[in-house]
């Protein structure tokens, strides 16, 4: 008879010849091994090759409301271990990662939450590696920088660059997924109590008294040591979407610290899909997915989990590229799962990391303990039935649909749910869910090649770079794992008639029809919201040679803003249906906007030459609705926004959470013209993406420079008024010096003349503008026409 072994066995080796590393097992009698089984032990379950394993995957806790239907959150030092070794960060409720909330199907919802901010005082620090000193530059005395705009205190490092301090401890709560009110949950009844504040009812914080609670308000900003209240009326605009969202901190400068240390958690919208067939009884997991680097330095021994000791407190580690990450899946490294044949799963991943894209695959396993992939065999397909929380239509011509490709995508910010059809899987069986990352640190891939691409993969590259990644989970499929709860698939075509129609603007506007109307080459002035994400020459760090900040949006950064010029960077107008265009200048960007999920326009047909067909390799090519979606270079996004009942302000930004936190990131504005003047909020003009004040040559520069990304015939005026200058004569031809140094330091050249000679030969300066000036008669040699005159 054989003994159970109940050692288990702590990491886990590449994938090659000699000793089986195996994390979550045991070996033990029974299954299929021949003789008399021996009772699996207590928490043990048999598999077919005779061992018997530990199940280590678990959903996130959950979190119950307290007798009043509020629920309690708090933001404090939280520990949590990988690989051995304890960490400590800044997490919710001592959990890593945080607690799930769940919302029962129904109507008239209302989510209570109450945050509260266990940390008891500020921790300033920079985004970067190098000390940031900051000065006021109206008394010379030194400042604090910290969160909100302070244009009086100006942050440096020792070079003279502009770096940002910002408070790590100070928080705030988003509902991730949300279609609520962007400031304030309307009808009052805020009671202030136990350090929690309200909010004033009005859109203006500073308004009346405090008698409101926060709505999924990321403007503000929760203290060490006091608290929030909140209330989501997911209903207020009808039936909210139901599906996976989430919420997590987004306090600017200091988001992506507070989710790397933990500060995450699912959030569970329950409707009518959850009661289908198929659906209803089916075995459901959260797949809550986060990377935390792997070589941050532990607690030491003994060190209690503090304040005073957060091993994640270094934000520049965040964005170091030299530095690897680990993959844990609901805080656990490697979990395993055990499933009973037939079983159907509902499977609901959420990316809720700060930087890399994540590709997943789920290969079969030549053992229990997927030391080796069985590759021939091809890719276990997951049907996708909803993104980002909101549940996806069957296109109208039933193409590329049902959506099941053989891999599952994931940018920062993704919310993926998935079936996998057990019915086709026997005792015995085991799969092996693998994760391709650029930053992941590879221990069981098949080879030791790398991961990292300089070009657009195929999709056969995508599937090479999963199964030569890093090992997320193994799934043994066995019949001690009890009987199935459910062995029927759904009816698909029931899921999809659940999805959110077609049709935008009250029904006014065909969505689809809308969508062919505006794709192809247009010009941006007929484009309603144009975002190019991070336009770069040359310098991906500092200023680059147009004295463009990184990590920018249409050439600007939120921390560069003048607010007093601009209080916000577009002005949407209620009840539009606008047409979004949005592309990258630099590297891939997820891009995200708050409050109104988009419809995404369908992409071109396979085989097209159109270069938005790469997008089919990542994305669903029918139209859906998302509220996160990756762009990159050489292909750009087409979508369809409206803005149907909330006004207020909230943000969009890249959802790599270290870009947005330096700055990549826009305020926007809903306005109802029927109760504001909403063409002049800014200084008593528009607030636009095209539209600058007068004599801002910064703002000039910048929005030359993004139409040059989209039409080459703007091109032109943006070399002009990027070209550094040092008085008359050094600019271009069309162009004159200007007089307002840029954020690097130099003048800078600018359309327009201030004699002829900065005007081409065939052209006089004639009020201020280079204008044809022929001359009157053919000069005669050896004199030509210059500036009107022969000469």
């Amino acid at each position: 008879m054989d003994h159970c072994r109940r050692g288990i066995v702590v990491g886990w080796g590449r994938r090659l010849a000699g000793t089986l590393v195996v994390v979550g097992a045991a070996a033990c009698g029974g299954g299929d091994s021949g003789g008399a089984a021996t009772p699996a032990p207590p928490g043990c379950v048999s598999l077919a090759d005779g061992r018997c394993v530990a199940e280590t995957f678990h959903d996130p806790a959950t979190l119950e409301p307290d007798a009043d239907g509020v629920y309690q959150l708090s933001l404090q030092p939280t520990e949590f271990t990988f690989e051995g070794q304890r960490h400590c960060g800044r997490g919710y409720n001592g959990v890593y990662p945080g607690p799930t909330i769940e919302t029962a199907a129904g109507s008239g919802r209302q989510v209570r939450v109450d945050l509260r901010n266990r940390f008891t005082k500020s921790a300033l620090r920079g985004l970067s590696e190098t000390a940031c000193t900051c000065t006021d530059a109206t008394t010379g005395a030194s400042c604090t920088g910290g969160h909100g705009h302070d244009s009086a205190c100006k942050c440096t490092d020792a070079t003279g660059a502009t770096c940002h301090v910002f408070d790590f401890n100070t928080t705030n709560l988003h509902a991730h997924g949300s279609h609520v009110r962007p400031d304030y949950a309307r009808g009052g009844g805020c009671v202030e109590r136990d350090g929690l504040l309200c909010r004033s009812c009005d859109g203006d914080r500073s308004v009346g008294a405090r008698a409101c609670f926060h709505a999924d308000d990321v403007l503000s900003r929760v203290a060490p040591g006091s608290g929030a209240r909140h209330r989501w009326d997911i209903d207020e605009d009808g039936p909210h979407h139901e599906g996976l969202h989430w919420y997590h901190p987004h306090i600017h400068g200091s988001t992506a610290i507070q989710i790397a240390g933990g500060a995450a958690g699912a959030w569970i919208v329950r409707g009518p899909v959850d009661e289908l067939p198929g659906v209803k009884r089916a075995k459901e997991r959260v797949w809550l997915v986060t990377t935390p680097p792997a070589d941050v330095a532990p607690l030491p021994e003994g060190q209690a989990c503090d304040e005073d000791h957060l091993t994640f407190d270094d934000f520049y580690v965040l964005g170091d590229t030299s530095r690897k990450q680990t993959n844990l899946v609901n805080g656990v490294r490697r979990p395993r799962l055990v499933m009973p044949p037939g079983q159907i799963e509902r499977w609901r991943f959420l990316h809720a990391s700060f930087l890399d894209e994540i590709q997943l695959v789920v290969f079969k396993g030549k053992d229990s303990d997927c030391a080796n992939l069985d590759l021939a065999a091809g890719p276990v397909p997951l049907t996708q039935i909803a993104r980002d929380g909101i549940t996806m239509p069957r296109p109208p011509d039933g193409v590329d649909w049902p959506f099941a490709p053989p891999y599952v995508f994931m940018a920062p910010g993704y919310r993926v749910e998935a079936l996998l059809d057990g019915s086709k899987l026997s005792h015995g069986e085991t799969l092996c869910v693998m994760s391709g990352r650029f930053l992941q640190e590879d221990t069981t891939g098949a080879t030791g090649g790398l991961i990292s691409r300089t070009t657009a993969p195929t999709p056969d590259d995508i599937l090479k770079t999963a199964s030569n990644g890093d090992l997320l989970a193994i799934v043994n499929v066995t019949t001690a794992a009890g009987a199935p709860s459910e062995t029927q698939m759904p009816d698909l075509e029931a899921i999809a008639a659940l999805a959110p129609g077609l049709t935008l603007g009250d029904g006014e506007v065909d969505a689809l029809a809308r969508c062919k109307d505006v794709q192809g080459p247009r010009k941006p002035e007929q484009i309603d919201q144009l975002v190019a994400m991070w336009m770069l020459f040359y310098n991906t760090e500092g200023l680059d040679q147009c004295a463009f900040p990184d990590h920018n949006l249409n050439a600007k950064n939120f921390e560069h803003t003048d607010r007093d010029r601009y209080p916000y960077d577009r002005v949407l107008t209620k009840g539009a249906v606008d047409h979004w265009r949005i592309t990258s200048g630099f590297d891939g960007h997820p891009f995200h906007i708050h409050i109104n999920p988009f419809l995404v326009c369908p992409l071109p047909p396979a085989g097209s030459s159109d270069p938005n067909v790469k997008s089919r390799l990542f994305e669903p090519p029918f139209a859906h609705f998302r509220d996160t979606y990756l762009v990159n270079l050489d292909r750009t996004l087409d979508a369809l926004a409206e803005y149907r009942e909330f006004t207020g302000s909230f943000v969009f930004h890249c959802h790599k959470l270290n870009h947005e936190d330096h700055g990549m990131m826009e305020l926007v504005r809903v306005c109802d013209p029927a109760t504001e003047a909403c063409d002049q909020l800014c200084g008593g003009a528009r607030c636009d993406w095209k539209s600058c004040r007068a004599g801002d040559d910064e703002c000039a520069r910048a929005l030359a420079a993004t139409l040059c990304l989209f039409d080459p015939a703007k091109c032109p005026e943006a070399k002009v008024r990027c070209t550094p200058c040092n008085g008359e004569g050094t600019c271009p031809p069309g162009g004159t010096c200007g007089s307002t140094p840029a954020a690097d330091g130099k003048l800078r050249c600018a359309p327009g003349c201030a004699t002829d000679t900065d005007c081409p030969p065939t052209h006089a300066c004639i009020g201020g503008a280079c204008s044809p000036a022929p001359c009157a008669a053919p000069c005669p040699p050896p004199s030509t026409c210059q500036h009107g005159a022969c000469k």
